[in-house]
């Protein structure tokens, strides 16, 4: 997400067409993505604008190099330079022209080489040729001979000059490195503290419920790496884990080749969000019965690690550890409870008429002051009021309708009386699921915690062999992915780790 106290410091620049000849050309390249935020700020100085459009449009579209080794030494260089940006702009260029997401994590993954098997020949001598041009600048005479000599096999059946293209890939390398300099120097649209991504491959998908139908998006990094499933809160989207999903998907340490992969990702909009239809039925155990779903339908194992959920998501988490068991081997339930607290339908019926009487963006704005309350980093005057936005944004994007359907789950379930009509009886699933629940200190003033707390101690006494685990995560609120990601992963993927 951009920092503000950095992308504000260099406005972008946009004249309207016809306003400035040099930004039309430029239009003219990009088409109908437009100026971007880099040409925005390239266009503080028209000449320089002006020349820059020029050089990159020849280096992109006028030279002879096969596309995927341009777009790979393009991908190093963003890799080898922190460039966010330039990754973002250039990853689905490369897969246009053939990169696997396997060679994309051999180019991304800067700690290890990857097998000869993973790049050919000629890929292989280019990433070298740009690691080494970025790096050390210098570029080691065996590392040139060797791209020289793939190159004259590329000439020869294209009827090229060898020279030339080895002149072409040397000016691919230095061009972007200066790309990622100017970006990266002027954290040019507030992506230079964001980490370049590990590559996946995302899917859409609608999944039919009835005559609805659930809104799912894959990211696959492997075939062979186990799954993790995402359940949101109520009043967001599945994108409220945009700013995890790069600590899930980063390895710890150097990629051990052949490349399996991290995990893989299955994300969803909960009944009534998002893209998700809004059915006449929700309750918690529903909720549930759908992530069984989605895993059925989407993962190939019928199988997953783990589904972490939060808030909403977190008591579909718990229902669904009592309901499918063998579907999972184990759960994160994080800033929930097993049964709706005492007052706590009479509080959602005041908050769905606060909807409906001063719309979703009065809700919005008293919503984030109780997820983030001082000292969270997303409260007032935080350093990261950004997400404080973005969250209210999807507040204020979810329908009412969507949201009155659920707060009614939420305002009447109970996952631990006895012979629950329901089904559900959490304290005495025997163990089968390893659990992990977790609370951020600053939630409700405690209270939500201190819930959970007694939640692990009452599971435990019924249940001994669950050996349910509690982590409080410090200065974090309803939703410590979001206000403390870092402590809330270091958490998580360890307990992850152990399963």
């Amino acid at each position: 997400m951009p920092s503000p106290s950095r992308s504000r410091l260099i406005p972008g620049r946009y004249p309207p067409p016809g306003e400035s000849a040099i930004a039309d050309k430029i239009r003219e390249r990009r088409g109908a993505r437009g100026l971007t935020p880099l040409d925005g700020a390239l266009l503080h100085v028209p000449p320089v604008a002006e020349g820059w459009n020029s050089l990159l449009g020849a280096i992109r579209t006028k030279g002879s190099l096969p596309g995927d080794v341009r777009e790979l030494m393009i991908l190093r260089v963003a890799a080898r330079n922190h460039a966010a940006f330039e990754w973002i702009h250039h990853e689905h260029v490369g897969r246009s022209h053939g990169l696997t997401t396997t060679q994309l994590w051999a180019i991304r993954d800067t700690l290890s080489l990857p097998p000869p098997s993973v790049l050919s020949p000629l890929q292989a001598a280019a990433l070298a040729f740009a690691d080494q041009s970025t790096t050390a600048v210098r570029v080691p005479a065996d590392v040139t001979s060797a791209l020289q000599e793939q190159l004259k096999i590329v000439a020869e059946s294209n009827h090229l000059d060898a020279d030339d293209l080895l002149v072409e890939a040397a000016a691919v390398v230095a061009s972007y490195n200066m790309v990622s300099r100017f970006l990266v120097s002027l954290d040019v649209a507030g992506m230079s503290d964001n980490p370049v991504d590990w590559p996946v491959d995302r899917v859409e998908h609608k999944v039919p419920i009835g005559s609805d139908n659930l809104h799912a998006v894959t990211l696959v990094t492997h075939p062979d790496a186990p799954w993790l499933v995402f359940a949101n809160s109520l009043l967001t989207d599945e994108s409220m884990w945009d700013w995890l999903l790069p600590k899930v998907l980063a390895p710890s340490r150097a990629t051990t080749w052949p490349f399996k992969g991290t995990y893989n990702i299955l994300l969803h909009a909960q009944r009534g969000h998002g893209r998700s239809s809004t059915p006449a039925e929700c309750t918690i155990p529903t909720l549930a019965n759908d992530i069984a779903l989605l895993i059925s339908t989407l993962v190939p194992s019928g199988k997953v690690k783990s589904v972490i959920g939060v808030s909403q998501g977190g008591a579909a988490t718990l229902a669904f550890a009592a309901l499918h068991p063998s579907l999972t081997a184990s759960i994160v339930a994080c800033d929930t409870s097993a049964r709706t607290a005492p007052g706590n339908a009479e509080a959602w019926q005041e908050r769905i008429a606060l909807a409906k009487s001063d719309g979703l963006a009065a809700l919005a704005t008293v919503t984030a002051d109780r997820w983030f309350p001082a000292p969270s980093k997303c409260g007032k005057g935080g350093e990261r009021i950004s997400r404080t936005e973005v969250i209210k944004n999807m507040i204020e994007a979810t329908s009412i309708p969507g949201f009155e359907l659920g707060a009614g789950a939420l305002s009447a379930y109970d996952l631990i009386k006895p012979l629950a009509e329901d089904g559900v009886d959490l304290l005495n699933t025997g163990g089968k699921v390893k659990t992990l629940l977790i609370a951020g200190q600053l939630d409700a003033g405690g209270k939500v915690g201190a819930g959970m707390k007694g939640l692990r101690d009452k599971w435990n006494e019924a249940t001994p062999a669950a050996k349910i685990e509690y982590v409080e995560i410090p200065g974090a609120g309803h939703l410590p992915m979001v206000d403390e990601t870092e402590q809330f992963w270091a958490v998580a993927g360890g307990f992850l780790n152990g399963v």
